[in-house]
């Protein structure tokens, strides 16, 4: 089965944008420590950007995050960061400037797995709209996540 290489439409564009503006009038804190809100620039425009992104794992004590990026990396808020590191991260109601690395392929597909383990219901939704089979044999699944997801991980 190939993956799915379309962005989010209708209502699932309207529910990704529901954080952004609960984070736009500063309710963001409320989403708690499942979503976090990047501010980037725009590679090309310069302008100030941001986006809001689901935690794949959050260390409260040191605010190490990290996230990942689909449609193999090829969406704006990751390539922008390639280009110009992230200026800010709020998770909850804590802000700073991050240090950001990026994850190997390997690593990044480990956490997205790890996830799974977590929020079983959810993923199997997700990864059916991704164009990833759940049932699908372990090392299938492995391979398509190394090759959808790029992982960042972001500390204070």
């Amino acid at each position: 089965m190939a993956l799915a290489h379309h962005r989010p439409y209708g209502i699932y564009r309207w529910l990704a944008n529901l954080s952004r503006w609960l984070y736009q009038l500063g309710l963001g804190g409320l989403l708690g420590r499942r979503f976090l809100c990047l501010t980037h620039r725009g590679r090309k425009s310069g302008q100030i950007r941001r986006t809001v992104l689901e935690v794949i794992s959050y260390d409260p004590r040191t605010h190490e995050l990290r996230v990942a990026s689909a449609w193999e990396g090829k969406t704006d808020w990751y390539r922008n960061i390639q280009v110009e590191p992230a200026l800010h991260v709020q998770i909850g109601w804590a802000h700073y400037r991050p240090v950001q690395e990026f994850l190997s392929a390997g690593e990044t597909a480990r956490l997205i797995l790890m996830l799974a383990t977590q929020h079983p219901r959810e993923v199997r939704f997700v990864g059916r709209l991704l164009g990833i089979d759940p049932d699908a044999p372990p090392a299938v699944i492995q391979a398509r996540l190394e090759k959808f997801f790029r992982g960042v991980r972001f500390v204070q």
